[in-house]
């Protein structure tokens, strides 16, 4: 277990190698909410329901990775290293969604466009040429170029899109991500496959995130939780009839559990799913700032992820030297006033995340200091009030998170919430011999089941 504030050095503990994984389920000692079955009408507990019908995470059950990324470590590695340009050849449809003070961008799933561009089920080989001329004919000036095998929807295609009267499955990427990202992609492809297209499957992408632009003066934090609320108020107001769900990976399962503790019963979301979320901010960081492998391996990537998209957008976000806030800066109406070309000078020799957050978050909030920002933005201060059933799968060998999720006295607190801890997977990747990720097949089932059998 970290101890916080206590730096850890680098030993290798074969305690926590292998690649036979354990299921372990944690759940509120008052028990389950109960979900009433579709088809029989009776109730059932919201963990027997997950016992029952996503037989993965049955308490106890085991799972197989790959043999040869036998620690929690050396997962994560792989999945951020190996290429995956081949693998999950998902098309995506981009939406520039408009807000009062910005806009984010939406990368639909387009099964269809696997047809009209004649992609190869066994290679993945598509028609590039006619993808490049749609392409062409929908960027929009001055935009980013897109990754591959997304590109701008047609207005035709934006009113398709919205018509859709299936139920919905919000995707939320973690804090260096985006759709494209390998996990992402794997996940919203095995949502999309289920039933050949029982769900639509959509990625919210974060402000500045996957090659998109922040339009005005704002950058998001894992209390920024407007967009993923005014998103699934806009969703279920064009079909009012359709089931909603969401599902976060990593920041963006911090940013989902914050809005569904914020908002509580007022979400239109049917039920959410969260995968690695560093529910603790303080524990995460303190892993990330003291473990020697977690710093040394994946703490400057993640920093100078966050100072390049800085850059990028320095043309929206900068300020003049010696810009003060106008107004005091606070969570509801934050001061982005540190963004000096003197500031992003500096940044490029940090190599923590709390050093970042320290010189370009917190204070925008009006916190003294990134760990002051850690302490508010902790999703566990907000599980209480979470309203409808949330799945949560946290690994013991996350390298980022660490090896405590949700203590028992937080689950005491909500019986809506049911953990499922696994001793092996490290930090959104439970990767196996073909491939591909135990825990994306495994949210799939999960919405599959709920989304067939619970009212």
């Amino acid at each position: 277990m970290l101890t916080h504030g206590i730096k850890t050095y680098p030993l290798i503990n074969p305690l926590h190698w292998g690649y036979n994984g354990t299921v372990e389920e944690h759940i509120s000692d008052s028990g389950s909410v109960e979900l009433t079955l579709t088809d029989t009408k009776e109730t059932i507990p919201f963990n027997e329901f997950v016992q029952q019908y996503v037989p993965s995470l049955k308490n106890g059950a085991k799972f197989k990775l790959d043999p040869k990324i036998f620690t929690g470590i050396l997962q994560t590695m792989y999945l951020s290293t190996a290429d995956y340009s081949k693998s999950f050849p998902v098309f995506y449809g981009r939406e520039i969604v408009k807000f009062e003070d910005g806009v984010c961008t939406a990368d639909w799933v387009k099964s269809d466009w696997a047809v009209k561009y004649n992609q190869d089920k066994n290679t993945g080989k598509f028609d590039k040429e006619t993808f490049k001329e749609d392409e062409a004919n929908t960027h929009p000036d001055n935009w980013p170029r897109l990754h591959p095998r997304t590109r701008y929807m047609s207005e035709s295609e934006l009113s398709e899109t919205h018509n859709d009267t299936r139920p919905i499955v919000i995707i939320m990427h973690g804090l260096a991500g985006g759709s494209h990202e390998p996990i992402i992609r794997s996940l919203a492809m095995h949502l999309s496959q289920i039933d050949n297209g029982r769900f639509q499957v959509v990625v919210l992408n974060t402000r500045g995130c996957a090659r998109s632009k922040i339009t005005t003066h704002a950058l998001f934090t894992g209390l920024h939780t407007a967009d993923i609320e005014h998103f699934t108020l806009r969703e279920k107001e064009r079909q009012p009839n359709r089931n909603l769900y969401a599902v976060g990976c990593s920041f963006g399962a911090l940013m989902l559990s914050n809005y569904l503790g914020r908002v509580g019963e007022k979400t239109p979301l049917k039920a959410a799913a969260t995968l690695c979320n560093p529910w603790d901010m303080v524990l995460s960081a303190d892993k990330l700032q003291n473990d020697f492998w977690s710093r040394n391996l994946f703490s400057k990537t993640i920093t100078q992820f966050l100072v390049r998209l800085v850059k990028v957008n320095m043309g929206e976000l900068e300020v003049p030297e010696g810009t003060k806030p106008e107004n005091e800066p606070t969570v509801e109406n934050p001061q982005f006033y540190t963004f000096t070309q003197s500031n992003l000078k500096k940044a490029f020799k940090l190599t923590k995340i709390i050093e970042f957050d320290d010189m370009f978050t917190a204070p925008c909030l009006g916190f003294k200091s990134g760990m002051d920002y850690y302490r508010e933005a902790t999703a566990l201060n907000r599980i209480q009030n979470i309203a409808i059933p949330l799945l949560a799968i946290n690994s013991k060998d996350d390298p980022v998170v660490g090896n405590i999720a949700i203590p028992q006295e937080y689950l005491n607190k909500n019986s809506n919430v049911s953990l499922y801890e696994t001793d092996l997977g490290g930090h959104l990747s439970y990767i196996q011999s073909d491939g591909d990720s135990w825990s994306t097949r495994t949210l799939a089932q999960f919405f599959d089941s709920f989304d067939k059998n619970v009212l």
